[in-house]
């Protein structure tokens, strides 16, 4: 582990982008004795000391002569003050002192053998905003935007959900095995919430997944949840809510799991693995995801993000003064020559778009996806689907300058819409000022040509210009789950399931309302197309069914073999699919892509899979096209070290092949990662196994569900006699058992513990006539202070 950084700051200008600008001021100090000194010099100090207490005025008349005299300089002198009416200051920020807080946690260290530990976390949710009055002067002082709380994004002000007032969220960096143990406290005021460990099987402690009303209950407004759990899988992750759209709204973060450098199988392929160098990258959107998700469905408000962030931070807003436009400030990474330097990226994807990252002048090695080592492969360009991970090596062997990082957004993100898009800044140690300026950056310009890997919407890779997700290779060490070893992968499962999907038209109501507002009622840009898998809209139970199976009803579950009409019907229940705890499952994702040109990355939880196959047949295709071609055998299925993933995409018009060892029992979401789409339930429930191979519920693990018990026949005669027993005298009170001071004999019954009785009546109206007295006796003393000591200030 290297050292943190300290905080670091970059900026340039529009004249000279490359340059930065370095003032020092040598003071001259002449030392005598005064007594020494001539009688006119001893005149001359005497009045040095004398204006000495004046030296306030004495720097503002300084300050207003250096001002006068930079008016007149020539140009080449004023590197560092942009002078055009119309200039850009462009800036760049390396880390903040909030995040060089989680590089300093006890549990972020260099991992060696037998060290495990307990690392503590607490995370705060709670509602906020971008550019809050924490970001004082940013990001005309650059410094401000590095303060406390200071989450200023692309400088546009909207609000947020955070956890400790962050975006992105605290970074965890633990080592394999360590316990990880989180407090979420819930300050939302109204809203629930809950934490996914995305990459975390939790195999063992199920309950720590995060799935609300699944694997456990919201986590409550004004509680706090604790989750505790095994890090046990090294690799790249991220944490994020797994309730409503918060996720969309800021509340994600990294999660790295390491292993000692010797256990590494690539540790050969890198020489720094720098904890800074971690690219938590997002799509974005102008409002609250909720806003944007009720407009877009039920009115004709777009959904679409206008921009992109990179570990929170972007350029977007100008913001004008004094003739300049200064953009809020970029990520950096700084690199050392010479080395070859691990980069972590992680997708945050709100929506439906993939994002192609590439950096100026240098090509990327992935070594590592979701987690999994894999086989190195140069290429020039990498996409990074929503929920997915991928590590890359960048070599330092180019000349010491700074080089653009760039980020390009596809699909909803594309320049048929709002052109996202993004860059940071990858800074070798010893260069000075940005590449060029931001405001020479635009869609257009984040694109590079050359070998792409994980191309949206085309397969398979044909080696030259792209390679898809199921092209490249896990490493020839990597062990495979299961049993029966590396050969059995490759025997006929135990379960096929086909799983086809798309946007499809239909009265619903959630959104088309039959008798008032139909689908084909309305004006065609009202049309809401709900994406399902195999025609179901997954529903969540009431109550989560790994920690209270008794209280959820086992034929309210639902698949496609158990229902009927759902092609022309809307059926809406929890979509389940149950296998037996260590069988061999095979998904068929199968993607229509008739109504639109789209695309949905699938994220399995407790489990990794491995990826068979990928292919694209054209705009759109159907599930019984795609099995014909299977029983043809037409789609040729990898076995020779195929990539181990938890999120994959699958091509529009097209299909992927996965298969996984159902070796965790519990109950596992799989589900498309794109915010909106999982929200109205485009997903599944695996059940694994049985409820007598899952671990015990934790003890007092919170409960939820369904209230609704038989009415009481005789609630009204109950209610009533309550009633009128409010209506009678009190049970007399022993007022000596009351707090309170003793007043003249009498205690003070101090607060209103009980209505007083008849029998005490008397006595506290005589406590209360003494009260009104003191009263007045005090009233009456302050108002002759105060004549008295206005007449002495008269007097005097």
């Amino acid at each position: 582990m290297t050292s943190p950084p300290a905080p670091t700051l970059r900026m340039v200008s529009a004249e000279q982008r490359r340059a930065e600008c370095r003032v020092s001021v040598l003071p001259a100090v002449i030392v005598s004795e005064y007594r020494s000194l001539s009688l006119p010099t001893r005149r001359l100090r005497s009045l040095y000391y004398y204006y000495y207490y004046y030296y306030y005025y004495i720097l503002l008349l300084l300050l207003l002569l250096l001002l006068l005299l930079l008016s007149v300089l020539p140009p080449p002198l004023l590197t560092c003050l942009p002078t055009s009416p119309t200039g850009f200051v462009s800036q760049s920020i390396v880390s903040t002192p909030e995040e060089n807080e989680d590089l300093q946690h006890p549990c972020a260290r260099e991992c060696v053998p037998g060290d495990s530990r307990i690392c503590n976390y607490t995370f705060k949710v709670e509602w906020y905003t971008t550019m809050s009055k924490a970001c004082y002067g940013c990001p005309f002082n650059l410094t401000d935007c590095t303060l406390p709380h200071c989450a200023h994004a692309d400088g546009l002000e909207r609000p947020l959900v955070t956890v400790n007032r962050r975006l992105p969220g605290p970074a965890i960096h633990v080592c394999l095995w360590d316990e990880i143990v989180v407090d979420v406290v819930n300050e939302l005021g109204s809203d629930s919430t809950s934490i996914h460990w995305h990459g975390l099987h939790q195999r063992g402690t199920p309950y720590m997944d995060g799935v609300p009303f699944l694997t456990q209950c919201p986590i409550t407004a004004g509680t706090t949840f604790r989750y505790h759990f095994l890090a046990d899988q090294p690799g790249t992750h991220y944490w994020h809510s797994h309730s409503g759209l918060q996720r969309t709204d800021g509340m994600f973060g990294s999660l790295v799991v390491r292993e000692p450098r010797q256990h590494d199988p690539q540790s050969h392929l890198y020489d720094i693995d720098d904890f800074a160098h971690s690219l938590v990258i997002t799509d974005w959107l102008e409002d609250l995801g909720i806003s944007k998700f009720v407009n877009h469905h039920h009115t004709e408000h777009d959904n679409k993000p206008y921009t992109l962030l990179i570990n929170g931070r972007g350029k977007h807003v100008k913001f004008p003064q004094d003739g300049l436009d200064y953009y809020t400030p970029v990520h950096e990474l700084v690199i050392k020559p010479g080395k070859r330097h691990r980069i972590r990226t992680l997708s945050n994807s709100i929506q439906n778009c993939p994002i192609t990252i590439s950096v100026d002048n240098h090509t990327i090695t992935p070594i590592a996806t979701d987690g999994s080592p894999i086989s190195p492969l140069q290429v020039d360009s990498l996409t990074i689907f929503g929920g997915e991970r991928w590590d890359f090596v960048i070599s330092a062997d180019k000349p010491v300058a700074s080089y653009w990082i760039r980020f390009q957004g596809l699909l909803d993100c594309d320049d048929r819409f709002k052109s996202a898009y993004q860059v940071a800044v990858l800074r070798y140690e010893g260069a000075e000022g940005l590449p060029g300026s931001l405001e020479d950056i635009d869609y257009s310009s984040t694109i590079r040509p050359g070998l792409l890997l994980n191309k949206l919407n085309a397969a398979p890779g044909d080696g030259v210009t792209f390679l898809t997700a199921a092209d490249v290779r896990s490493l020839e060490s990597i062990s495979y789950e299961g049993s029966e070893g590396k050969d059995s992968l490759s025997r006929t499962p135990d379960h096929q399931f086909w799983l086809n999907f798309d946007f499809y038209s239909k009265d619903n109501h959630l959104f088309h309302d039959p008798d008032f507002y139909p689908f084909f009622g309305v004006k065609e840009t009202m049309r809401l197309y709900m994406p399902q898998i195999n025609h179901i809209t997954l529903r969540l139970p009431s109550s989560p069914p790994l920690s209270q199976p008794k209280d959820v009803d086992s034929s309210m579950f639902c698949n496609s073999t158990a229902l009927r009409n759902c092609g022309s019907e809307f059926c809406y229940c929890p979509h389940l699919l149950s296998v037996e705890r260590g069988s061999l499952v095979e998904i068929i994702l199968v993607d229509e892509g008739v109504v639109y040109w789209a695309n949905h990355p699938f994220h399995l939880h407790g489990h990794k899979f491995h990826v068979l196959a990928m292919g694209r047949l054209g705009e759109n295709t159907t599930m019984a096209k795609i099995k014909e071609m299977d029983a043809n055998g037409l789609i040729q299925r990898n076995f020779d070290r195929p990539p181990m993933k938890d999120s994959v995409t699958v091509p529009d018009g097209g299909y992927t092949v996965i298969r996984f060892w159902a070796t965790n029992p519990g109950y596992w979401l799989f589900h498309c990662h794109i915010s909106f789409h999982m929200e109205v339930g485009m997903g599944l429930i695996f059940k694994i196994g049985d409820e007598s191979m899952v671990p015990p519920v934790p003890q007092n693990f919170p409960r939820c569900g369904h209230w609704t018990p038989e009415p009481d026949p005789h609630f009204k005669t109950k209610l009533m006699k309550h009633l009128e027993t409010l209506d009678k005298p009190r049970v007399n009170v022993n007022v000596d058992l009351l707090p309170g001071g003793d007043r003249k004999g009498i205690l003070d019954p101090g607060p209103s513990y009980s209505t007083p009785t008849q029998e005490h009546k008397e006595t506290n109206e005589i406590i209360d006539h003494e009260a009104q007295h003191s009263e007045g006796v005090r009233a009456s003393s302050g108002m002759l202070f105060l004549v008295f000591a206005f007449l002495s200030f008269m007097l005097a």
